[in-house]
């Protein structure tokens, strides 16, 4: 199901930097080693397949041997803005226009179906 969601892997801070300066992005963070991460990967995927993502790309990151240091970095700077963000291996879901959060999805496997089409749905559809 990754493949057909036209996923972009980014594997060093040098790309991650690069798609920062893109208007809208999304970024899913893979965790392969957490059992709920797997169950919101499934939720995510299915989504992105289904709505018009309206020519936003789509990136994840493996987040899975945590040492980042250069995403983590620039989490907890972002985490300033947003009080609530939380990276776990829930399978979390950026949302990110022109650099900064503005908004993402905590757990998609909790969440479900529905409301993660319909949080995805409204924030790309929003000007």
């Amino acid at each position: 199901m990754e493949k057909t969601t036209g996923l972009i892997d980014l594997p060093s801070k040098e790309s991650f930097l690069d798609i920062l300066k893109l208007d809208k992005v999304i970024i899913y963070l893979l965790v392969e080693w957490s059992g709920p991460e797997r169950v919101s990967r499934a939720i995510v995927f299915n989504v992105l397949n289904e709505l018009d993502r309206k020519n936003t790309p789509v990136f994840k990151i493996d987040c899975s041997d945590q040492k980042k240091e250069w995403f983590i970095d620039w989490l907890i700077e972002q985490r300033q803005e947003k009080n609530d963000l939380y990276h776990g291996g829930w399978g979390e879901t950026l949302l990110i226009e022109k650099g900064i959060i503005t908004d993402f999805i905590k757990n998609p496997g909790r969440l479900g179906l529905d409301k993660t089409k319909d949080k995805l749905k409204e924030w790309l559809n929003a000007q």
